[in-house]
């Protein structure tokens, strides 16, 4: 986009609108968010960082914490809900941006060229996509109350009045789930989508020769240019009776070759999608003799959303050797690895292991199911240092 030639007002006016437009961008990517690094304690935003020239950090000081680009794209559209619409850009250049491939004007100052691979690399912070759509950035925070004593008072006035917000601080789960514009406008066009589905597959009336309709109908549908092809609706998930469940008991199969299944404790209004064996464990947790176990799982329900805790003692929290995805359905699936060895290296020392009771080392897995559906998207995860993997996953409406 290049904003060259004449002074016209009109070109003034374009010119004016699209630094403002990038203005608001920068401004609440770099503030709203910043690099989840361990030695940052609390979590600064990207540009506090940049301000108080913070120590530089690699992909090996960031932390499990992700968002995703939709997560992203909802922040922004939250940020800017009463801010003039002309100040707002649509979704394809949001995801450009994100992508560091929006078009800018030439121009020579630094601060001019920024884009969202300004604060967060692609090589520290890599971008993974999952099935479908879903994409998130790794070693991400939000910031839902920001610093701005290191804000400059013009920047801090400037984006005041193009937002329209007179206090920054935002609430972290609104933010995260806000329906703007164009994300109604798709869910819109998805249930138009399934209702001309199901009317064309229930609809094809047949004439007296027996013979169905020779036109096939398409869905009728109102799509944005810029917005995807509806997705098929996803199924929730068929519920199970929940038979004597041993509470607390910590059950493993004979077969030590094969999985290792414990109950999970029933949680308050979700007996109905709880199995016999909601915990489901392979590999090298299976293991484990005494001591504390791989698997064991607490789960707690809002309002809003779903709680799970599940202890990992042992297992390496590097995104190389631990994932953890969640489906529609609410099942979880949680791959990783356990550290350990016949021999153990400590500084100088070499110590020849004799008693094992905690898991060796090697793969494993952990899948266990919420009491409900959810929004994969709406995923905030974090791997405590004591060894505790907890997150928080949003209801599915």
């Amino acid at each position: 986009m290049a904003l060259q030639g004449n002074n016209s007002p009109s070109t003034v006016s374009v010119e004016k609108t699209f630094n403002d437009q990038h203005f608001l961008l920068n401004f609440i990517m770099s503030t709203y968010l910043g690099p989840d690094v361990f030695f940052d304690n609390p979590r600064r935003s990207a540009s506090q960082r940049l301000a108080q020239a913070l120590p530089p950090y690699t992909s090996n000081s960031l932390s499990f914490s992700f968002v995703s680009l939709s997560q992203l794209e909802s922040l922004y559209y939250y940020v800017l809900r009463n801010a003039n619409p002309a100040l707002v850009v649509e979704p394809s250049v949001f995801h450009m941006y994100l992508k560091g491939i929006m078009p800018l004007p030439s121009s020579e100052l630094p601060e001019d060229c920024q884009q969202f691979t300004s604060f967060f690399p692609l090589n520290i912070h890599g971008h993974k996509r999952y099935s479908g759509r879903y994409e998130i950035v790794k070693g991400i925070v939000l910031i839902d109350d920001p610093d701005t004593s290191f804000i400059k008072k013009e920047d801090l006035v400037r984006f005041r009045s193009l937002s329209g917000m007179d206090d920054l601080k935002i609430d972290k789960i609104k933010s995260l789930c806000y329906e703007h514009e164009y994300k109604k406008r798709k869910e819109d066009g998805k249930q138009n989508y399934m209702k001309n589905s199901k009317a064309n597959a229930t609809g094809n009336i047949s004439d007296g020769n027996h013979n169905s309709s020779s036109q096939s109908r398409e869905p009728c549908m109102e799509r944005h240019p810029n917005n995807p092809l509806p997705e098929p609706a996803l199924s929730h998930p068929v519920s199970v009776s929940n038979h004597h469940i041993l509470q607390g008991a910590f059950l493993k199969n004979c077969n030590r070759d094969g999985p290792a299944m414990m109950p999970l404790l029933t949680v308050p209004n979700g007996k109905e999608c709880m199995s016999d064996a909601s915990v489901t464990l392979t590999g090298t947790a299976t293991k484990g003799m005494v001591g504390p176990p791989i698997g064991v799982v607490d789960i707690g329900i809002s309002k809003l959303a779903y709680f799970f805790q599940a202890a990992l003692p042992g297992v390496r929290r590097d995104y190389s050797h631990f994932s953890c995805e969640i489906e529609a359905d609410g099942k979880v699936h949680i791959q990783g690895s356990t550290s350990g060895g016949k021999t153990i290296r400590k500084r100088s020392r070499v110590f020849c292991m004799r008693l094992h009771q905690i898991c060796p080392p090697g793969q494993f897995t952990l899948d266990f199911s919420l009491p409900g559906p959810v929004d994969p998207r709406l995923f905030s995860p974090h791997f405590r240092c004591d060894g505790i993997f907890e997150a928080v996953v949003i209801k599915q409406k």
